[in-house]
């Protein structure tokens, strides 16, 4: 058996703490940083990522005349570490073709594409000495490792605190915080951990759901050089609030041929169409009646659910993650959601930022965030464009804005600033002639009805304060009610 020395012993020690420590922790910068004393070739780093590359070659070429490297000629700690140092220097070097599989697999949804590049990766693990079950599972891995970090920071761009803080959160949820335990233990079994994310409307909570839901293990099958299933698939959504009680209950655990008036063939609920390596994202969680509440803690409890009509027993095997922008604690303390179902929907709870927040903490994030949302419409929008619309925005829009909004309201921001060249906020839209003019005939002679005049209380209400709940407690109504409302056209009243 072979043995490093001291030195040898200190620099893949650190290799192997960057395995699966969370990027976006200030803990990997600063074990970087330490790495840069064992650079040998007295060359300046320009680049951390490339440095660190030329430094494993050097080091692995140094232990055994690389390729000659052989994982099997090292025993215990020892052979962890170097375990752990092989996988850090494939995923730098396999990066560019697992970004391009990513790519690849997003335009060809519904067909589970072969890795291009399979039979070279299991060849580098393969002359390292690793039998084929143990480089299965690390190619898993560090395909993994490449979509959890490319659609997390995609979907929190950003750099104030709370930006930062929130794609360290995401992270931890897919790998924990205890990467040590997630490789031995935790892998396979994330199914068991549901997540639930809080904030308030607009504040990204879909996104963050989709770049965790994205994000799970999927075995790779060395045969066929294909993952067992493609990411794509993965992730299954439903928003609760857009269904009926009666029709929300089919359209989670499916329904069977007869179960009711119109159900003229069988029907594959959410439940049943999400694969082991999958996730349920189910948003506004607080909108659900108690009795689609007790079946759902079933689910989750003994993750068996049975169709509307039928009896019988099947199994769900992916995870559970929900979302809501109301006060859960609120909600259990006025009966309208259970204490049991809360307990077995937090196994993560993650409260997203608001906008303002996340600006307030960093003015700079504005523009990181117009970028981000530019790309949306523009694959490379210019710097001139970008710079225009930010300072249209500060001309524009009030200095202490709430953005009531958030994200989704800075996205519509921008895109009525291409078209308008300004934007006109909630908070001032109704000025004291508006206010006036809502209770004054219109062209007609006619005078706004009662339910004309409530939406249109309702709309000032929500662009003074920014909040469904506020609205309802001030009007008296049912936040359904208020949303309604809101959201409605004036033909919709």
């Amino acid at each position: 058996m072979n043995i490093l020395n001291a030195e040898q012993y200190a620099f893949f020690s650190l290799i192997a703490d960057l395995a699966f420590l969370n990027p976006f922790s200030k803990d990997r910068e600063q074990i970087e940083r330490q790495l840069l004393i064992f650079n040998q070739n007295g060359k300046p780093i320009v680049n951390r990522q490339h440095g660190l590359m030329e430094m494993l070659d050097w080091r692995f070429q140094e232990l055994a005349g690389y390729p000659g490297f052989d994982i099997r000629q090292y025993q215990g700690k020892t052979q962890e570490i170097l375990r752990l140092a092989w996988l850090v220097r494939a995923f730098y070097r396999y990066q560019s073709d697992f970004e391009k599989h990513i790519d690849t697999q997003q335009e060809t949804v519904g067909k589970n594409l072969e890795l291009a590049f399979a039979l070279t990766i299991l060849g580098y693990f393969e002359q390292a000495g690793f039998n084929l079950e143990e480089t299965a599972h690390y190619i898993a891995l560090l395909f993994q490792l490449h979509r959890a970090y490319r659609f997390i920071d995609a979907a929190v761009p950003g750099s104030s605190t709370a930006s930062t803080g929130l794609r360290e959160r995401l992270w931890n949820n897919v790998f924990t915080f205890n990467p040590a335990w997630y490789l031995t233990h935790l892998y396979s079994r994330m199914e068991d951990f549901s997540l639930l994310l809080l904030g308030e409307t607009g504040t990204g909570k879909s996104l963050s759901a989709k770049a965790t839901g994205c994000s799970g293990y999927i075995p790779f099958d060395a045969k066929s050089g294909r993952f067992k299933e493609s990411f794509t698939s993965t992730f299954q959504a439903i928003n609760l609030s857009q269904y009926s009680t009666g029709v929300l209950e089919s359209e989670l655990f499916g329904h069977k041929k007869g179960a009711f008036t119109g159900a003229v063939d069988n029907h594959s609920g959410l439940f049943a169409t999400c694969s082991k390596y999958g996730s349920v994202f189910i948003d506004e969680i607080g909108e659900i009646d108690i009795s689609i509440q007790v079946k759902l803690l079933n689910v989750l409890q003994d993750r068996r659910f049975s169709p509307v009509g039928s009896r019988e027993q099947h199994r769900f095997e992916g995870r559970v993650i929900s979302a809501t922008n109301r006060s859960i604690e609120q909600l259990m303390r006025s009966g309208q959601f259970r204490n049991d179902f809360y307990y077995r929907l937090c196994s993560d709870v993650i409260t997203l930022p608001s906008l303002r927040e996340r600006i307030g903490q960093n003015p700079g994030e504005l523009r990181q965030l117009i970028t981000s949302l530019l790309k949306r419409v523009l694959e490379n929008p210019d710097g001139d464009l970008i710079e225009s619309i930010e300072a249209r925005i500060r001309q524009t829009v009030p200095e202490h804005y709430h953005w009531p909004g958030n994200i989704r309201e800075l996205e519509q921001c921008i895109r009525r600033i291409c078209i308008t060249g300004g934007y006109l906020t909630q908070a001032s839209s109704l000025s004291k002639q508006q206010e006036h003019a809502a209770f004054q005939p219109g062209s007609q002679g006619k005078y706004p009805t009662a339910q004309e005049l409530l939406q249109n209380y309702c709309r000032f209400l929500y662009g003074k304060y920014g909040s469904y709940e506020t609205v309802a407690r001030m009007s008296a109504l049912d936040r359904r009610t208020v949303k309604k409302y809101i959201g409605a056209g004036d033909d919709e009243v």
